[in-house]
């Protein structure tokens, strides 16, 4: 059971070190796409100002999710495994 488990923590901790450097490898974009969106002019009819609303919020929320799974890879790389949300 414990070579179960020990075999299964060690996948885990691949996992999440694979995780944190996908992350870490859209997250450039992810910014650069934020950014972009959050400097532009935001006028327009209503429902356009719902979209641009909509998508800065959703880039911020993805951008959130690539930090914390970068720095979970950080953590898996050094051994320490944090918990998951």
């Amino acid at each position: 059971m414990e070579d179960y488990r020990a075999e299964l923590l060690r996948q885990v901790r691949l996992v999440d070190i694979a995780t944190g450097e996908a992350a870490a490898a859209c997250l450039p974009g992810l910014l650069r796409r934020l950014a972009r969106h959050e400097a532009g002019s935001g006028g327009g009819p209503f429902v356009l100002r719902l979209f641009h609303r909509w998508r800065r919020n959703s880039l911020r929320r993805q951008v959130a999710e690539a930090r914390w799974h970068v720095e979970q890879g950080r953590e898996a790389r050094m051994n320490g495994l944090a918990g998951r949300r």
